[in-house]
């Protein structure tokens, strides 16, 4: 039987959740994530309303329901010979709620993003932080301390100042200054600005826990790799595969000249210190690509110097490499059950993002390759016949650090990593 796969869908808040997984027709969620930038899911779902019962004010189970103060938590089991294990795929707040009726036929559609893009749209904070961690600094900026100012986050039936934001280190946090007031123009920017540009950084939300509520954010430093605890490498193949190596179905590869960068330009939050740094080599072939970030919370001029030198050395070349790779529930149904947990990781939110995979394929015409790339993307679409995956890739030489005696990612002469 390999590897069996099912969902469990509900909305609700501290009141009450509802299960409405029988109702749900499809879904997908898609959930990226960019250096030096928080990242976002987004999402909808269809749902079956013959009976009505989620027409508003019609009368029925849902009709009263306040769609915008609720949470969607899509939730799910892999399961081997039997024995279920559990994965968080998607928690996050409706955004938009669509009714389709003939007067016959009813659906409705429900949208979904995560909490931190809901809540990042909030009025900017008081940006100044005085050397004090990233995490902390993250944490103070989400959380409101005392009613006579409004919440930032989406409280979930909770007071204004109940609710906690919990930020989730996969790697050592990092120090951060500022002595300017009102970085950014929302609060989304006002980190993207003043957090996430040091390194850089950058950030990914996960899950919701319905008890203060307490909303999820990851945090990794400038290395962009997640320590030993939390990193787990996927092992793809296009041959038959065995063991804990997981199949796919297609693989997209191609140059991406999106993040080509040979000049950089770094400004403290002040704006007292300015730092640049260029690529001769690169330039020289491609022209000035070009990228600049303003009002930073660098904490010392070291900081800054080796983040405009991250840049320019990472990205100054375009690599040709996997995109992306499409894998579904159905081909897990004949992998080895070993290749369950990896699975099942791929499914957690919390798991499955900015991790690095081994590909191994045959080209038409070449001999076969093996490369290692990162995961930054990650689509699952999931209706009652299958599930499909689709992950969105970047070259782990660019994106991931060197690890000394890593297998995959500390191979001299091979993986010549950052």
């Amino acid at each position: 039987m390999g590897v069996q796969t099912a969902y469990t869908i509900e909305i609700g808040n501290l009141s009450g959740t509802y299960d409405i997984t029988d109702q749900v027709q499809s879904f997908y969620v898609n959930s990226q994530c960019n250096l030096a930038e928080i990242g976002s899911s987004t999402g909808a779902m269809t749902i079956k309303n013959f009976t009505g019962s989620f027409t508003p004010d019609g009368g029925g189970t849902y009709g009263d329901i306040d769609w915008f103060n609720q949470a969607v938590f899509i939730d799910g089991t892999t399961t081997v010979s039997g024995v279920p294990t559990s994965f968080n795929l998607f928690h996050g707040i409706i955004s938009k709620f669509e009714l389709n009726d003939n007067g016959t036929f009813s659906t409705v559609t429900l949208s979904f993003i995560d909490a931190f893009t809901a809540g990042g749209r909030s009025d900017t904070v008081n940006s100044v932080t005085n050397f004090e961690d990233a995490s902390v600094a993250i944490t103070n900026f989400y959380e409101n301390f005392t009613t006579a100012t409004p919440a930032q986050m989406p409280t979930l039936g909770a007071t204004s100042i109940a609710y906690v934001c919990t930020v989730d280190l996969l790697t050592d946090d990092f120090e951060i200054f500022s002595n300017t007031a009102d970085v950014g123009t929302s609060l989304n920017a006002t980190i993207q600005t003043l957090i996430t540009p040091v390194g850089p950084s950058l950030l990914m939300p996960t899950t919701i826990a319905l008890t203060s509520p307490d909303f999820h954010i990851q945090l990794l430093n400038f290395t962009m790799t997640r320590n030993a605890a939390n990193r787990t490498t996927f092992i793809f193949k296009d041959d038959i595969v065995s063991g804990t190596e997981l199949p796919f179905e297609t693989l997209r590869t191609g140059y991406d000249e999106s993040m080509l960068t040979n000049n950089v330009e770094i400004i403290n939050a002040s704006g007292s210190i300015t730092i640049t740094d260029f690529k001769n080599a690169s330039t020289t072939k491609y022209g000035q690509r070009f990228r600049s970030y303003g009002q930073g919370g660098f904490s010392l001029t070291e900081v800054m110097q080796s983040t405009a030198s991250s840049w320019v050395e990472r990205f100054g070349d375009v690599i040709f490499a996997p995109i992306s790779l499409t894998f579904t529930s159905k081909q897990m149904e004949s992998a080895a059950n070993a290749s369950a947990p990896f699975y099942n990781k791929l499914l957690d939110i919390s798991t499955a993002i900015w991790q690095p995979a081994e590909i191994t394929y045959t080209p038409t015409g070449c001999p076969e390759q093996t490369v290692v790339a990162l995961i930054k993307g990650r689509t699952v679409t999931a209706t009652p016949d299958q599930t499909i995956i689709t992950l969105d890739l970047v070259t782990a030489n660019q994106y991931q650090s060197f690890i000394l005696n890593d297998q995959y990612l500390g191979v001299l002469n091979k993986n010549r990593l950052a």
